[in-house]
C-alpha cells in the first residue's frame, strides 16, 4: 500500500500564510498520498483560498489544539502512516512528508518534529530539538545547526509542525481542548511520554515558520503574553509541583511585568496581559492534564 499522510491546518486571520502553506503542502516531491483539511477558525476561509483541501469553517474559533481535533477527526478512520499538524504560517520544505511519516514508524515513536526556520534561505533557526526543562516548568529549544542536521530524541516538538503516530493519537485522545492557545503542545508531548511514546527529531521534516503571524509573539503582545501564561501550569502533574510552579513563577512574572510597565503604553498593556494570564492560572491550579 502507498505511505499515506494525513494533514490538518489550522488557519487564522490573513488567508495569504494559508495559501502559501497549502502549495507547500502540493509542491513537497514525497512519494506521499497526502489529504489536507483546513480548520477555518476565522470562519470566513474562502473555499477558493484551500483549493483541493476540505474546509471545516469554524466561526466560534475553538483555538488551535481543538481546532486540530477536529482536523484530524475529519480525515477519518483510513489507514493513514501519520497525522501532520501545521500551523497556517508554516511552509513545509521538499521531502518534509516522506520523512514524517517515516519517523513516526519508528517503534515506540509517538510524535516527531524537524528543523524549524524563521526564513527561505534557512540562516536562522527557531526550533532544532528541545526539552522540558522541570525544574523550571519551561521548554528549552535548541537553535544549534549542528543538532539539525542529525536524528535525536527529544522532550518536546513543537506544534507549528508536528507529525504523530495515528495509534499514539488515538490512544492519548489528541490535543486537550480546554488550551485555546499555546502549551496545548507542551501538554500533548508530556501525555505522550507518560504513555512511554518517544518524541524524535528527524532533519527531513525541515519547515519555515513565520512565528507570529497571527497572533503577535514575535513581538510578545499583550495577547500572546496573557495567553501563552494562562497555561502555563496545567500541563504538569502531580497537583503539588504545580504548587511549586506556581510560587516560581509568580516571582518570575511579577519582575518581567514590572519591566514591561517601565516601557511605554504598549509595556504597560504588555504587563497587564501578563498579570491576566497568570491570575488565571492560579485560578485554575486545580485543573491539571488529561489522564
Amino acid at each position: 500500500m502507498p505511505t499515506r499522510a494525513g494533514v490538518a491546518v489550522v488557519h487564522f486571520g490573513d488567508p495569504a500564510p494559508t495559501r502559501a502553506c497549502l502549495a507547500a503542502l502540493a509542491a513537497d516531491p514525497s512519494p506521499v498520498e497526502r489529504t489536507v483539511v483546513v480548520v477555518d477558525n476565522s470562519g470566513d476561509l474562502l473555499e477558493s483560498t484551500a483549493g483541493s483541501a476540505v474546509v471545516i469553517h469554524c466561526p466560534d474559533n475553538p483555538g488551535f489544539g481543538a481546532g486540530a481535533n477536529l482536523g484530524i477527526a475529519a480525515l477519518g478512520d483510513d489507514a493513514w502512516d501519520a497525522f501532520v499538524v501545521l500551523n497556517h504560517d508554516v511552509q513545509v520544505c521538499a521531502g518534509f512528508l516522506a520523512a514524517a511519516c517515516a519517523a513516526v514508524a519508528g517503534s515506540g515513536v509517538g510524535a516527531a518534529g524537524g528543523p524549524l526556520y524563521l526564513d527561505p534561505e534557512r540562516a536562522h533557526l527557531w526550533y532544532a530539538g528541545g526539552q522540558v526543562c522541570f525544574v523550571t516548568g519551561t521548554v528549552r529549544q535548541s537553535r544549534s545547526p549542528r543538532a539539525a542536521r542529525r536524528a535525536h530524541a527529544v522532550g518536546f516538538v513543537p506544534g507549528a509542525a508536528m507529525a504523530i503516530a495515528p495509534g499514539a493519537w488515538r490512544e492519548v485522545g489528541g490535543f486537550d481542548p480546554s488550551f485555546f492557545l499555546y502549551n496545548e503542545d507542551v501538554d500533548l508531548c508530556l501525555r505522550l511520554r507518560r504513555r512511554g511514546f518517544r518524541l524524535r527529531f528527524e532533519p527531513g521534516m525541515a519547515a519555515i515558520h513565520y512565528v507570529g503571524a497571527a497572533t503577535g509573539s514575535n513581538r510578545h503582545s499583550a495577547f500572546y503574553l496573557e495567553h501563552i501564561s494562562r497555561t502555563r501550569l496545567r500541563p504538569f502533574a502531580p497537583l503539588a509541583f504545580r504548587l511549586y510552579l506556581a510560587a516560581l513563577h509568580s516571582g518570575y512574572v511579577t519582575v518581567r511585568a514590572g519591566w514591561y510597565a517601565g516601557h511605554g503604553a504598549a509595556g504597560r498593556d504588555a504587563a497587564r496581559g501578563l498579570l491576566r494570564g497568570h491570575l488565571a492560572a492560579l485560578a485554575a491550579l486545580a485543573q491539571g492534564p488529561l489522564r
